[in-house]
């Protein structure tokens, strides 16, 4: 693969840029290749997304048409909506509107949080799936992918085999922890290699002392490994670059997308 997949940004805030026009216009004018947002409003004052709720039809209308110059698109479901056993009915409540905002504005990812059963339990496991398959079908209704945000439970997303479920693997949060689920597996390829054709997404920055979602270069991440095996594999998804704008301004945000775009030319297979 000659040239790198799509590279996207995480409108969250951009320097003190709350308003999404303007973060999609910065992203774009920056030498982003695809955009990410959360479906959510946000903090005052601290970040900001779009709340489905409050988008009625010419607003989504309007918003496909600002982001239809992006190769990729990616909706971040709200924290809130976690699929984790005991709490899927409320997940899947929250979930639906947010498929079908995403739907509305031609996104191609939506990343949702989860928590794999424990191993242990046949009803939680069954349980888990019916709910799983529920997601599924609401994906395809609207044209999408789910990416689930796990760092642990990977094979058990695979064994349900689900065309439109897959992983969205933020890199950072593996590292994370007083035993990362990093140690688990090995090397970040490891991880990526496993996970082959379910890997749908990705969430990029670095980890530094213990902090996350800090600018890409020096840190634990071992970013040789993760591009050199997402080059193996054929990765074809998004790169979405997700720093948290407390810890990197504007101008760390363009050297995180320049370093990765030198990294990737560089990476083996």
């Amino acid at each position: 693969m000659d040239t790198h997949p799509p590279i996207s940004f995480m409108a969250w805030r951009i320097g003190d840029t709350l308003d999404i026009d303007q973060q999609i216009e910065w992203i774009r004018d920056h030498g982003f290749q695809a955009v990410s947002l959360h479906a959510s409003a946000g903090a005052a004052g601290a970040w900001r997304g779009v709340d489905p709720a409050e988008a009625d039809g010419p607003t989504r209308a309007a918003l496909r048409e600002k982001l239809s110059t992006f190769k990729a698109r990616e909706v971040h479901a709200p924290f809130s909506a976690v699929m984790t056993v005991g709490e899927t009915d409320k997940a899947l409540s929250q979930l639906e509107p947010v498929l079908a905002f995403a739907g509305a504005i031609d996104a191609d990812i939506v990343t949702v949080h989860a928590n794999v059963p424990s191993a242990d339990s046949a009803e939680e496991h069954a349980a888990w799936s019916e709910a799983l398959a529920v997601l599924n079908t609401l994906a395809a209704q609207n044209g999408l992918r789910v990416g689930l945000e796990i760092t642990s439970g990977f094979e058990v997303v695979m064994d349900l085999a689900l065309s439109h479920i897959g992983v969205t693997l933020d890199v950072g949060h593996m590292y994370l922890g007083e035993t990362p689920p990093i140690t688990a597996f090995g090397e970040l390829g490891d991880v990526v290699r496993l996970l082959g054709g379910i890997l749908v997404h990705l969430h990029l920055h670095q980890v530094r002392d213990g902090v996350d979602h800090v600018e890409l270069g020096r840190g634990d991440v071992d970013y040789g490994s993760l591009l050199s095996a997402l080059r193996e594999i054929d990765y074809v998804g998004m790169l979405c670059l997700e720093l948290n704008p407390g810890r990197v301004d504007p101008d760390g945000m363009v050297r995180s997308r320049v370093w990765l775009e030198r990294q990737w030319q560089n990476a083996e297979c």
